[in-house]
């Protein structure tokens, strides 16, 4: 049983790995393709497949342990944009996508799968209202601490999130508004099962202490609002001096897909593929702005390595990544020698946000 146990562990890891490869590719594959709109739809719908294969194998781990699932930080403007471009490949829809989407909006933080399913039910929702042939708008907003004018008292402790999506389609009658959240509620058909979909929905928002509200007009068209406590800012890069990076991680395809992906950003990366090398790379005169570490290589274990350099080093930031489902922020004295935590796989706006929040 144990060696059963030993083998999940190892292949958790290198599936961890493959699809960290694959994520940070396609984040490579969008700066270097030149036709890149014509290509969107299927970048984003393998983006989207990696997300949820991600989420099905965490979920496996942990109903086999017993554990509650994992929180990421989730760009709901980018699960916006991947579901539209993939609803748009449906050759038989006339649809208008007018998508008003915030540049800088907030994160949220959950279940990628929680906020695909809230988004593709109301995306679908919207299509069949205006039965394939319309507009369907798009907006997403932050709203800041300082700005509660009609908002819930849910939220006033902290920023988050608003999505308005909004259709000009059939509408629906005012009566029946207060009971589309019903579980199998329906105006249409059973094939179709709308009303499941939207309880759902509700059910999700709920889980996550969000607001869901609808405003139809019969003929005229329907608007669904969607608020969700966020993370709030995170500190942007800022042009200062280069800011330098000590990258150890022993899988050679990620190491080098990091390193460019960070370098076109402005970073100088400085890497190596395992302890000693990292001690060979790390100059205590000119030492790096950051550490990141994989806790998996193949001589030292990278919490050894980090205890180590804070011997030299005790205020250098580190973000420790892992391939197994350890929590490491959990561990006793770890957050004494370890900033942040990120758990493979990875896309790399996800480590990418941790970067600027702990050296700009």
């Amino acid at each position: 049983m144990a060696e059963r146990n030993l083998s999940a562990i190892h292949l958790s890891h290198d599936l961890n790995n493959i699809i960290t490869r694959i994520l940070n590719s396609l984040e490579l594959l969008k700066k270097r393709v030149a036709n890149y709109e014509e290509v969107e739809p299927i970048i984003n719908s393998i983006e989207n497949s990696a997300f949820m294969a991600t989420e099905i194998m965490e979920d496996i781990q942990n109903e086999s342990k017993g554990k509650t699932p994992r929180k990421k930080k989730i760009d709901l403007n980018k699960l916006i944009e991947i579901l539209v471009s993939t609803v748009s490949l449906s050759p038989k829809n006339k649809i208008k996508f007018n998508l008003k989407l915030q540049s800088d909006l907030y994160q949220v933080e959950g279940r990628y799968s929680d906020f695909y399913r809230v988004f593709l039910n109301l995306i679908v929702n919207a299509v069949e209202a205006i039965n394939n042939r319309g507009t369907i708008t798009i907006t997403t907003s932050n709203i800041s601490t300082g700005d509660r004018s009609g908002s819930s008292d849910l939220f006033n402790s902290q920023p988050y999130v608003q999505i308005k999506i909004s259709d000009n389609g059939t509408g629906i009658d005012s009566e029946i508004i207060p009971f589309i959240f019903d579980e199998n509620f329906s105006t249409k058909s059973k094939v179709k099962n709308r009303g499941f979909g939207l309880s759902i929905v509700k059910q999700i928002v709920d889980s996550y202490e969000g607001i869901i509200k609808v405003s139809s007009e019969k003929g005229k068209g329907s608007e669904f609002l969607l608020t969700f406590p966020s993370l709030g800012h995170t500190k942007e890069k800022t042009a200062e001096k280069v800011k330098q990076i000590l990258l150890v991680e022993d899988e050679e395809i990620l190491l080098e897909l990091l390193t460019e992906l960070l370098e076109s950003y402005g970073y100088k990366i400085i890497s190596a593929s395992d302890g000693k090398g990292m001690f060979k790379k790390y100059n205590p005169v000119n030492p790096p702005d950051l550490l990141i570490i994989d806790q998996k290589l193949p001589d030292i274990d990278g919490i050894e390595c980090i205890k180590k350099l804070r011997s030299m080093n005790k205020t250098i930031p580190v973000i420790l990544a892992s391939g197994s489902q350890t929590d490491y922020s959990l561990e006793p004295g770890i957050k004494e020698i370890v900033n942040k935590t990120i758990h493979k796989p990875y896309n790399f706006e996800e480590i990418l946000s941790m970067v600027r929040e702990l050296i700009g």
